[in-house]
């Protein structure tokens, strides 16, 4: 099934090419048992840190139910836990790449690297892709816990003999059939799960671009350290206003709630909120054309993934002229 899949890729994202290969290896050394034992315990104790912040964020710290009934309890106490792994996979992909044509040139590879056709920007592409590579754990816990709520999802669909979606439609602008919102509900699932990836990958790509563009070390490290607290300022803006909306805190004309709910959607939790119908379906009923967030989500995942390909590009032409 792998082998299927890297078969798809082009020849410089499979693990088989050679400069991708080197990249793999670079650094790759085999942990004794005791440091394999340790790494494992701590991940689970991270693990049941998360959750004991799920819990004690989605019960305001034991003082109500975390939900109405065992699928709101479940999305409410995931919602954070996941919120927090997906920052961590978001910084983790720019941190990997920010340095990559500094440390090359230090290690005294660069001017050979630009020297051979297309050395640069192989190099660049090679370490793009390693990201996906080495953050494999990260990328699937994050997916791992949108399928799980997307398992929940469905599960509610079932409610009310099957009937449950139609009574989200009831009067919601504009008037959909239930085929074309099983399908728009469809598009919100598939933006959900492409959304980590292009992001992580647009990330990564901005991360070589300013390794591309910043020759002196004190000042990547400085602009790294801004680009971050910018992206996390950004979600912790956007999600937090996204919430004091949906609590009915804070008023909002039509179109800038849409705007608002698409930002929390594109740039906030990558859709998590939305994987909840409840609250899904109560955006339908408050925020005209909510039903369309999911389409507008995706739309902008797949615009996201041509722009990191195109800094991708462009940060290769760059490290190309850079001595």
């Amino acid at each position: 099934m792998i082998e299927r899949f890297t078969g798809q890729l082009p020849a410089w994202a499979r693990p088989t090419h050679p400069v991708l290969r080197h990249e793999l290896g670079t650094g790759s050394v085999r942990l004794p048992w005791q440091a394999r034992y340790g790494r494992a315990l701590g991940v689970v104790l991270v693990g049941a840190l998360l959750l004991l912040i799920g819990v004690l964020a989605a019960t305001d710290l034991f003082r109500r139910a975390a939900g109405q009934n065992s699928v709101e309890t479940v999305n409410a106490i995931l919602y954070f836990p996941a919120l927090i792994v997906q920052v961590i996979l978001r910084v983790a992909a720019f941190a990997l790449t920010s340095g990559t044509v500094g440390e090359q040139i230090r290690l005294g590879n660069w001017d050979n690297l630009r020297a051979t056709e297309s050395g640069a920007e192989l190099t660049l592409r090679a370490k793009w892709v390693s990201v996906f590579y080495r953050l494999r754990g990260l990328f699937g816990v994050v997916i791992a816990l949108r399928v799980g709520l997307i398992g929940l999802l469905l599960y509610d669909l079932t409610a009310f003999q099957g009937r449950y979606l139609d009574l989200f439609i009831v009067g919601i602008t504009p008037e959909v059939p239930l085929v074309l919102a099983v399908l728009l509900l469809s598009l919100l699932m598939t933006a959900v799960l492409l959304l980590p990836v292009t992001a992580a990958g647009f990330d990564a790509a901005m991360g070589l671009l300013l390794s591309a563009s910043v020759q002196q070390r004190t000042y990547t490290t400085l602009l790294q350290a801004v680009y971050i607290l910018v992206r996390i300022g950004i979600l912790v803006l956007v999600v937090g206003t996204a919430e004091t909306f949906l609590r009915g805190e804070l008023p909002a004309t039509d179109p800038v709630a849409w705007l608002l709910l698409f930002a929390l959607g594109a740039l906030g939790d990558w859709g998590l909120a939305f994987l909840y119908l409840g609250r899904f379906g109560e955006i339908w009923a408050i925020v005209p054309y909510g039903i369309l967030l999911g389409l507008a989500i995706l739309i902008f995942s797949l615009i996201q993934a041509a722009l990191a390909d195109a800094v991708l590009a462009f940060a290769a032409r760059r490290a190309q002229r850079r001595g």
